[in-house]
């Protein structure tokens, strides 16, 4: 009990609330050192060989025997033994923010199958389960995994202050921006064809209350191979945050990967979308076998247009 009331202690109030949405802002990597000392007894071990000498004599028709023995015996000796084993292990530290604290995650991979893992830059979901606190990231092959870190330290983070003039105009201007685009007939836009200005992507987004959800237009041959491409995203404060969730198949259809992008919107008007998305350049290769990117992953600002 002692150990789940400190792990609640050492996390910020949000994380005690089911889950919650943190950015990792940077990570490294370190090892511990350790010297471990074995001892064992010494020993010794005595070995022996002896001689026997007989002497004999006939007397009255019988014989007679005698005889002397003599050992020779030597003992060796090995002494105590001690010894030094050092021993390493990789750490990893985590800066991370939530909306209110700033802090710093750890976790040791003690084996090389630990699940103990770096996370890039960007947005994450955390949670405490059963007393430990956890973020869920995706790894090889498209896998999502909760990761189970300590928390180390923490602060809060302090807001910049404004005069409650500024503080208000912002707000409002924020809340303006990031509602669904409306139509001439005052109601949510249907299902619009939207392009990007940094790709030429097409894709569909359909807006409902505090939701969008789209989905990228591929060429017939791309999508008759099983290839997609799907949005989910949710409002939250002054951004739509969400993934990009899917799957990349080979030309030959001999190997496909799954993917699972994090992205936000930080505009969104009738007329114009913006925002970024973790995910690799257009030109990065792709290892079939490990489903990996190279380039990797990296924040990548967009813009999008109305198709009209």
């Amino acid at each position: 009990m002692k150990v789940i009331l400190l792990a609640l202690l050492c996390v910020p109030a949000w994380a005690q609330e089911n889950t919650s949405r943190l950015t990792v802002l940077g990570y490294q990597w370190t090892t511990t050192h350790k010297t471990l000392t074995f001892s064992w007894p010494g020993y010794s071990n005595t070995s022996c060989n002896g001689n026997v000498t007989m002497n004999g004599n006939v007397s009255g028709g019988s014989l007679y025997a005698s005889g002397t023995t003599s050992n020779t015996c030597s003992t060796t000796y090995t002494p105590p033994t001690n010894q030094n084993i050092e021993i390493q292990k990789p750490v990893v530290y985590i800066l991370a923010d939530t909306d209110t604290n700033r802090m710093i995650m750890t976790c040791t991979r003690n084996v090389r199958w630990s699940q103990c893992h770096a996370l890039n830059p960007g947005p994450f979901l955390g949670r405490i389960d059963h007393g430990h606190f956890e973020v869920q990231a995706t790894f090889g092959k498209g896998k999502e995994e909760w990761v189970k870190f300590d928390i180390v330290q923490q602060s809060a983070i302090s807001a910049p202050e404004a005069s409650p003039t500024k503080a208000s105009a912002s707000q409002v201007e924020a809340s303006a921006s990031i509602e669904a685009p409306i139509s001439e007939a005052g109601t949510a836009a249907p299902v619009a064809r939207w392009k990007s200005m940094t790709t030429g992507t097409i894709r569909t987004l359909r807006f409902e209350g505090d939701y969008i959800y789209g989905e990228t237009v591929l060429s017939e041959a791309a999508a008759k191979a099983g290839s997609f491409f799907l949005l989910d995203l949710k409002k939250d404060g002054d951004k739509y945050i969400g993934k990009q969730n899917g799957k990349v198949v080979r030309s030959d259809g001999g190997a496909s990967c799954p993917i699972a992008w994090q992205i936000e919107l930080t505009l969104v008007t009738a007329d114009r979308i913006e925002g970024r998305g973790f995910s690799p350049p257009t030109n990065a290769k792709i290892d079939w076998k490990e489903c990996t990117f190279s380039p990797p992953a990296e924040w990548q600002n967009f813009t999008w247009i109305p198709v009209r």
